[in-house]
């Protein structure tokens, strides 16, 4: 064998050996990405790190997997995070201090929208059931017209209203 191809073979199997552990980096525990799910990317907008394929959300995704590897839990993995980026990184935000108002208020409002609707719907009722008072000639017209004559109804000095299209 020539000197050559035995540094093509020993170069041909370091990168193998180089592609096999870089494919190893690749495959990750699918509870990287359910807890990556509930962390915000720092550079992106709306998207988790679970979701991103920003430089920073891969490298967020290692050490996750490093910190599964370790033996931490969920809990701990968000914690470390929360310190390093603070309440924030978290898509869900804890139920505490001014964070508080973020689940508060669309209850609150929701539950004033909900007393609304049940007060306007009282009063349409009410108003639907109302008893109008009408005078007796105008009753006594009003059958007329309905039974289809005129002749019943009071006359009166005041010109008859135009019929209404």
């Amino acid at each position: 064998m020539s000197r050559f191809y035995r540094t093509g073979v020993l170069a041909g199997v370091a990168a193998l050996l180089l592609g096999v552990a870089l494919a190893q980096d690749i495959v990750l525990d699918p509870r990287v990405f359910e807890i990556g799910n509930e962390l915000r990317c720092p550079t992106c907008v709306a998207e988790s790190v679970g979701e991103s394929n920003a430089s920073i959300a891969r490298e967020m995704r290692q050490i996750i997997q490093e910190q599964l590897d370790e033996g931490r839990t969920r809990a701990e993995i968000l914690a470390f995070f929360q310190d390093r980026y603070g309440d924030w990184i978290l898509l869900s935000p804890p139920r505490r201090g001014v964070l508080l108002l973020v689940w508060l208020v669309p209850i609150a409002a929701l539950l004033v929208a909900a007393g609304g609707l049940v007060l306007m719907v009282r009063r349409w009722r009410a108003a639907a059931d109302a008893v109008v008072p009408v005078a007796g000639e105008d009753l006594a017209r009003v059958r007329a017209a309905l039974a289809g004559t005129e002749a019943d109804a009071p006359t009166s000095d005041a010109p008859a209203p135009a019929p209404r299209p």
